[in-house]
This record gives C-alpha cells, structure tokens and sequence, in this order.
C-alpha cells in the first residue's frame, strides 16, 4: 500500500468515527468534541472551541488575517437516527457519510500535512455547525464576522467533481394560517386554515418564473389541522425559495410573500434564515489555486460551478470563497447516502495541494 493509499484509508476510518457520532441540527457538541481531539491528535498545535461551537484548529503565524478551510459538523437526520455502515464494493453507505463526516475527515488529514509542513500564513482549519436545516450558518457567519478571514475554502464530503466559485442564494420561511376552525359538518363553509395554507402555496408556484433554471421552491414540511372531522385552526409550513442571484431572490421573496394571502385567515410569514448568495471578483486567484492543486493531484478539469455551502456565509461578508470536494457520492440527506471511495486518494491530494498553492499565493 502506498503513502496516497494508506491516506485515504486512514480519512475512510475517521470519517466512520465521526459519521457515528450523531450531530442533529443544534445538537453538535459530541461531534464536536471528538473532532477536537482528533485534530490535537494529528498535530494541531492550538485547538479550541468558540461560543457557538465551531472548532477552530490555528496553524500558522497569528498576524494577519487567516485563510479558513471549513468542513460543517451537522448533518440532516434527527436525533435517533440509526447509523448503520454498509460496504457494497467501493461504495460506503451511511447516513451523514459524504455530508458532511468525510469533509470532516478530510481536515484531519490536512491537519498531518500542515503538521509536517507548517505554511508561511495563518492558515485554521475549522468544524463548523449550523451548516444544514435551519442552522442558518450560524457557526460560519460567526467565523467571519469575528475573524474577517483572508478567505474561505469550504471541504464537502461529495463535491470532487466540481469546484463552487459562486452561491446560491436562499432565504427560509414559516408561514402560519389560523382561522376560527369548527365541525367539518356543522360549520361547513368557514374558513380551513389547510385548505388557505394549499391554496396559497399553489399560488406561491403559480408566481415564481418558469423559464429560470437558477431558481428552486421547495415546501419542506406542512403541519396543520387536529382530526378529519374538524377544520382546521392552524396550519404551518416551512418554505426554501433558492436563487443564483441574491437581488433576484429577494424579489422573488416579495412576489412570494404577495402570494401568501387569503381571505378569512390570518397569515403570519416569518423568515427563519437567509443562506447570502454571490460570486467570486473576476480574476480573484483562489480557483486558479483550486485548477493547479487539481493538476498536481492528477485529476481532470473540474465543472466550475454555483453551489450552498458554507462558503454562502463568506460570499455575505465579502470574504472570498471557493467550495470543493473530497470524493463523489450520492443519495444526500437520505438514509442510504453514499461515498465512492477509490475517488478519495485523489481528492485528499488535490485538497493539501490546494493548502500549498493558497499559502504560496498572495492576495
């Protein structure tokens, strides 16, 4: 076995470990500690944890403004949820595996590299939380607004094919309908808060444009409603409106927000989380740092493209960011979520390549 290939072994087995933690939105701290403990394991010299739970790993000179590679500690599933490791050939099934335990992995590994070659600027790694749900980014727009970093390389689990120079934009929402309720049969014909809450969310669609590819609704969840036989007094639902253009998504938003009415109910629209969107400076070095590190590690030309990350936090503050990856996989946010792992040696080296090609390159 090679050094490339006992590597990528090596990241296999700590994303297990930290794949079998759980870490439900809010609910991060177990992981967290782990993960702490293993980046001071593999060499970090000063590791801490700040006030909302990102863990920061310095290497580096302390004087000027850091270059932050950031892997979120979050994932989608519950609290309870089981997590269940399956090998089917050179795939590795298990909730949270690709998003976000190999990314996490994957600054265990940069921490060796860095341990054994110590860059010449400051240079953190960090574990953040908030990335998934509606954590809103709180752990990666708390880095930025204290640290104002240099820049942002975000480290996703399955994003190998691809590097993120842009972000799409989102803004989350809960709408609350309530009405007077009542007998479905006795008071037939007063106002249901389901039915106003469907009503107005197929008049939500109806309103957003057909002919854009860059823009995505989603109805997360929709509760509501207490037997068959009673209408409805309240119902809810929580709302993604996604767009590649911050501006576009907030007018979108307004058109969304007109759509949101209905007579007889009361309509409460509440915004839950605003994910920024944005775009790299044209010419900014960090994907030229991101093409080289890809040559050097032997990899094809990757599809540049706009992706959500927690470099949407950075985009929001004006610090630069990229996204990239560490394998391929697929089936996010599903119980049989997977990761290639032939693909890992690969991305491992692109990723410390990167680290060098950034520490070598000023901006």
């Amino acid at each position: 076995m090679n050094d490339a290939e006992a590597a990528a072994d090596r990241a296999v087995a700590d994303a297990r470990r930290i794949c079998a933690v759980e870490a439900p939105p809010f609910a991060e701290g177990p992981r967290g500690e782990l993960v702490a403990a293993l980046l001071a394991e593999a060499g970090a010299p000063v590791v801490d944890t700040d006030a909302v739970g990102n863990v920061i790993a310095r290497f580096g000179p302390g004087d000027a403004p850091p270059v932050v590679f950031a892997a979120h500690l979050d994932t989608v599933f519950a609290a309870g949820t089981e997590i269940a490791f399956r090998r089917d050939g050179d795939r590795l099934a298990a909730p949270g595996i690709g998003d976000n335990a190999l990314g996490v992995a994957a600054l265990l590994h940069l921490a060796r590299h860095l341990r054994d070659h110590p860059p010449r600027r400051p240079l953190w790694l960090v574990a953040t939380v908030g990335e998934e749900g509606l954590g809103d980014l709180r752990g990666a727009k708390a880095l930025v607004a204290e640290h104002a970093p240099a820049a942002f390389v975000a480290v996703e689990g399955t994003m190998l094919d691809a590097i993120a120079v842009g972000a799409v934009g989102s803004l989350r929402f809960r709408v609350t309908v309530l009405g007077p309720g009542g007998h479905s049969w006795a008071d037939r014909g007063a106002p249901s808060a389901v039915h106003a809450l469907v009503a107005m969310l197929a008049a939500a669609l109806d309103a957003l444009p057909t002919d854009r590819d860059d823009v995505a609704f989603n109805v997360g969840t929709i509760e509501g409603g207490t037997t068959v036989n009673a209408i409805a007094a309240e119902a809810s639902a929580v709302i993604d409106l996604r767009c590649g253009d911050d501006a576009d998504l907030r007018a979108l938003a307004d058109d969304l927000r007109r759509a949101l009415r209905a007579d007889g109910v009361a309509v409460e629209v509440e915004q839950l989380g605003h994910r920024p969107g944005g775009a790299l400076a044209a010419g900014h070095p960090l994907p030229a740092c991101a093409r080289r590190a890809r040559e050097r590690a032997g990899l094809p030309v990757a599809l540049e493209t706009a992706s959500s990350t927690d470099a949407n936090a950075a985009y929001g503050a004006g610090v630069p960011a990229i996204t990239v990856g560490v394998s391929t996989g697929g089936n996010a946010h599903r119980l049989d979520e997977y990761l290639d792992l032939p693909p890992i040696a690969g991305g491992l080296r692109a990723l410390t390549a990167l680290a060098d090609e950034i520490d070598a390159t000023d901006f």
